[in-house]
């Protein structure tokens, strides 16, 4: 290979680099993964003593294609020695058919407080505890409310006080609703009814949004009793992931964002809720989107029982791009110094006046963009950053390629 082809393609390598991070899709975090992200799959084990019945047969039948759930049948009389590793001695009482479900194999990846080997839930699988595996009316009413087009749907799970509930309530409103005043949606976004801005170039494909569902910055809240047997797979499915969280706050109502097709990460314990967090956590959820692999984003899918596609234009789903780096609300609170562990936070002293530096102490009037980038920090103006990073990578290959030729020519 020649010096000019060698140097031709690093050139050819720095300017496809350099266009990689300078693009950044800007469709909002919530709606590009409700979009284009199908929900990762759950599995259940149906174990049965002999052949199904046909009553059993059409029982699973019912679960249908809209439900992301992978049904395998396993006979008791016929597990193979992997099965017998993996699900144990399972005892099926005559006539009947246990189910066990388990969480997708990604939930475990990275997550040292989980084993995916062990059932989310077990039990005997009837009409009754497939519904709840399936569905229930909290989900429902979550369904309805994403594809009205609310950013997110903030689940409270009751603590069984109705004081520390109510208050937990109370104040999450206040934060959503202080918040959603500094959060806009970012720049470039289009509509599915303007692709011909795509071919003048104006926007880039990416930044099209696929269905006709309300783009807006807007939250709601739904509330959960911590003992409502309609809820408890529901339940179990939110806390299980996060069990050192339900350690470190027994007695405390917990807040679970959910967005997309039914996704949602770390839950935030009402004792630490804050502006500033809420803040943060609202800025990632509305903030562009990044491009990379979406298996390697943290958080859960849970179990929606619906046809997305209908809701979408083109029914297109994308599984190679992921939400900005975020291992959750728990790092929100966790890995970054500006907050403190969930185990070490004390509870917010209401006596205490607000700084500086808080929301409580500027008005929306008052409020200057420069307080607004203090307050939203890296969040907000990603898109920016990448642009920065994208140059400056273009320029430093570039010096390279031109001191490699300079040395190939000297010697």
């Amino acid at each position: 290979m020649t010096l000019v082809t060698r140097v031709s393609v690093l050139i050819f390598c720095c300017y496809l680099l350099a266009l990689s991070l300078l693009e950044a899709c800007q469709v909002p975090v919530f709606r590009y993964a409700l979009e284009r992200w199908a929900a990762d799959k759950y599995e259940l084990a149906v174990f049965s003593k002999g052949e199904l019945t046909e009553a059993q047969q059409s029982l699973i039948d019912e679960i249908g294609d809209d439900v992301n759930l992978e049904v395998v049948v396993i006979d008791i009389g016929k597990m193979t020695e992997s099965d017998h590793a993996r699900f144990g001695n399972v005892n099926v009482p005559e006539g009947s058919i246990i189910g066990h479900l388990y969480y997708p194999w990604s939930v475990g990846k990275g997550n040292p407080f989980l084993n995916v080997d062990d059932s989310l839930w077990n039990g005997n699988l009837t009409k009754e505890s497939l519904n709840r595996i399936i569905s229930s009316p909290a989900r429902k009413a979550i369904l309805e409310k994403i594809i009205s087009g609310e950013s997110a749907v903030w689940a409270l799970i009751e603590s069984g006080d109705e004081a520390k509930d109510k208050d937990a309530e109370t104040r999450l409103w206040k934060y959503l609703n202080e918040v959603i005043k500094f959060i806009e949606i970012p720049d470039g976004v289009v509509g599915p009814g303007e692709l011909d801005k795509v071919a003048t170039g104006e926007v880039d494909v990416e930044d099209v949004l696929r269905s006709t569902i309300p783009l807006k910055i807007s939250f709601d809240v739904i509330r959960i009793k911590q003992n409502d047997p309609e809820e408890k797979i529901f339940l179990k499915m939110l806390t299980s992931f996060v069990p050192q969280l339900i350690e470190e706050s027994p007695d405390q109502p917990l807040i679970f964002p959910i967005f997309g097709r039914g996704r949602t990460f770390d839950g935030i314990p009402a004792s630490i809720m804050s502006e500033k967090l809420m803040l943060e956590a609202c800025s990632y959820l509305c903030g562009a989107c990044s491009c990379e692999v979406k298996r390697e984003n943290p958080g859960i899918d849970l179990i929606m029982n619906t046809n997305w596609t209908k809701f979408l234009v083109g029914s297109e789903i994308i599984v190679d791009k992921i939400l900005p780096p975020l291992e959750g609300v728990g790092d929100l609170v966790g890995s970054d110094t500006r907050f403190p562990d969930f185990a070490t936070v004390p509870p917010p002293d209401s006596s205490s006046t607000a700084g500086p530096g808080s929301l409580e102490s500027i008005s929306e009037d008052e409020i200057t963009s420069d307080q607004i980038d203090s307050i939203l920090g890296s969040e907000i103006g990603q898109s920016s950053f990448n642009r920065l990073i994208g140059i400056g990578c273009a320029l430093v290959l570039g010096v390279l390629v031109i001191f490699t030729v300079y040395i190939k020519k000297n010697s």
